[in-house]
């Protein structure tokens, strides 16, 4: 079969000599197979629900969905079940091919006749991969059975759809500002955001004032006067900084102690100021002063007795004015004496 008659008269290879070697591999697997075959052929019968031929099934999970936000892990688990249901010990190869993404998996497993096993497979993605579907296709062939090579012979197959589903965390950070002001003035201060997205979307923030009592309704003669902090996320994140400006009222009688916080919009405004990332805030009432004298405010002439200003104020006023009227008084009797 391999050999043809030359000029001479002898017979010469016509064949290259690997191919030769692996045909006759072959028949020697294929003898093999006739020798273990011929004495079961009178059993088939008794083992019907295994199979006589090298055999494998494969079945997958039909999705999986990854988070790459940087709370996750950005991985997802496939699971598989593959079953040898022949009546031989099997070695089986895997192969799995991911597409754009990445991951591990057992790539060999040893499965006893008409026995089964699970395979696990970690698909993992980045954050700069898209947002979108991949399809995962993992594969099965047995490659030995009953300790003899079969390569060829019985493979299976599935494919799993992978999502990378999208995500948008945006963070804030707000600069200095605040303390202690006198009603009338502008509270102003900036906000640092930075946003981290594998697709294109939008948000805004808003600012809350909250008092030490624990209110978070916008009080009495305060003024917004901040412009829209709304911020465009392109896909791969962004950073932008927003300006908020707070005209306090001039009139205000009492003072107003709490603090500013600036808030995502979907997210729920906290009860009470947090310990950190606001502006606190303390707005006293205007000073009535004289010339530089200052009657009440944070100078006031006053000092500690503030609160009995108006008290003495008025006492003082009154003697002023009983003076001026004792004065007018004596003069106009000494007037009249002369």
């Amino acid at each position: 079969m391999f050999k043809s008659l030359n000029f001479d008269g002898k017979m010469e290879n016509i064949y290259p000599s690997e191919v030769v070697a692996e045909i006759m591999s072959r028949r020697v697997v294929v003898l093999a197979w006739m020798l273990l075959l011929v004495p079961l052929m009178a059993l088939i019968p008794s083992v019907s629900a295994q199979g006589v031929l090298p055999s494998v099934t494969l079945e997958c999970t039909d999705s999986a969905e990854i988070d790459v936000s940087s709370s996750s892990s950005g991985s997802a688990l496939i699971y598989c079940e593959v079953e040898n249901d022949s009546m031989w010990d099997e070695e089986i190869s895997i192969d799995v091919d991911f597409s754009e993404l990445d991951g591990n998996y057992e790539d060999s497993l040893e499965i006893a006749a008409g026995e089964s096993e699970t395979l696990l497979i970690t698909v993992t993605a980045q954050q700069s991969d898209e947002a979108r579907d991949y399809l995962v296709n993992v594969s099965a062939e047995v490659t030995t059975a009953a300790g003899l090579p079969v390569t060829g012979m019985a493979s299976a197959s599935d494919e799993v759809d992978v999502t990378i589903s999208e995500f948008t965390t945006c963070d804030h950070s707000v600069g200095q500002g605040g303390g202690v002001v006198e009603a009338g003035e502008i509270v102003s201060f900036s906000v640092s955001i930075t946003c981290d997205s594998n697709t294109e979307s939008t948000t805004s923030y808003d600012l809350v004032m909250i008092e030490k009592s624990g209110s978070s309704a916008w009080p009495s003669g305060f003024e917004d006067q901040s412009p829209n902090c709304d911020v465009i996320i392109p896909d791969g994140g962004t950073s932008e900084n927003c300006q908020f400006m707070i005209l306090t009222p001039s009139n205000l009688a009492d003072s107003w102690d709490g603090c500013i916080v600036i808030v995502e919009s979907g997210v729920s405004t906290p009860n009470s100021c947090p310990g950190s990332n606001l502006i606190d805030l303390m707005v006293e009432p205007k000073s009535i002063g004289i010339g530089t004298l200052e009657l009440t405010g944070n100078n006031s002439i006053f000092g500690d007795y503030e609160e009995e200003a108006p008290v003495i104020i008025g006492g003082t006023a009154v003697v002023l004015v009983l003076t001026i009227v004792a004065v007018i008084i004596r003069r106009r009797r000494r007037s009249l004496d002369d």
